[in-house]
């Protein structure tokens, strides 16, 4: 179902709801068909205490991966926060050391900043990568940091506190990388497309009037728009269901500004 999420949204949701309205009423009309005239009085009370689990089931599974994607999607909001807080840290942290003797690493945070924006982002959304130079702007200020060379304890205190710093902000960007390119696992989606199938099938007792085929319909369409907006959590960094990087946008702004 992965590959779903590379349609344009509005093409995506017209896709996945027309699907689900199918699975609903599809599997009802041909079970009706073929079983119908096997079924006896008790038929109808039989399918509607089987149909009474198997819904409660269908909702759980739905409503799981439902809160598994809005978790990673907190989640990843929660690190590029962290990840932005970092970089300005980092940066303020060497205009405290020493402004003019860093001034060429504090650049490079500058790029790093830039890069992110303009091509990283936009890169998870679609290969799910991070960008090669952005990690080459990264090991420039790693490198430059340990070639510092502390002349008092406040230099010394803060070249240990940058030293840590980086080192997180390259085990969030892995991580990035990893909530781009994990997804939602295909089983899930087959558990979920299962469901409508088989509650649809188990109307079948149930007489094919227009209020119960709307009522059919009205399921695949709730149903289509809960896979709909899992899918778009998905990748917490493609639209419509993403992490916006205001952070960085903020955080950007505020360098620029000093250094202009």
């Amino acid at each position: 179902m992965t590959y779903l999420s590379h349609l344009p949204n509005a093409l995506l949701i017209v896709v996945i709801v027309l699907i689900a309205s199918a699975l609903a009423l599809v599997p009802y009309l041909l079970a009706r068909r073929v079983m119908l005239a096997r079924a006896d009085e008790h038929s109808k009370d039989l399918a509607g205490s089987v149909l009474f689990r198997i819904g409660a089931l269908h909702s759980l599974i739905l409503a799981l991966i439902f809160a598994q994607e809005l978790l990673n999607f907190s989640e990843a909001r929660h690190a590029m926060t962290r990840e932005a807080t970092l970089v300005g840290d980092i940066y303020y942290d060497l205009q405290r050391y020493d402004d003019e003797a860093t001034a060429s690493v504090q650049t490079h945070l500058v790029d790093y900043t830039a890069i992110v924006l303009e091509r990283e982002w936009p890169g998870l959304a679609r290969q799910g990568q991070l960008d090669e130079q952005a990690w080459a702007e990264w090991q420039h200020v790693y490198h430059a940091i340990l070639d510092l060379v502390p002349e008092t304890r406040r230099q010394d205190s803060l070249r240990e506190i940058m030293l840590g710093q980086v080192r997180e902000l390259s085990e969030l960007r892995i991580n990035r990388e990893t909530a781009a390119l994990v997804g939602t696992n295909d089983l899930f989606f087959f558990a979920a497309i299962a469901g409508i199938v088989v509650m649809s099938i188990g109307y079948f007792p149930f007489p094919p009037t227009p209020v119960n085929l709307t009522l059919l319909l009205l399921f695949g369409v709730y149903t289509g728009l809960v896979l709909y907006f899992i899918i778009a959590f998905s990748n917490p960094f493609s639209a419509p269901g993403y992490v916006e990087p205001f952070r960085f946008e903020r955080l950007y702004e505020g360098m620029v500004g000093a250094t202009g």
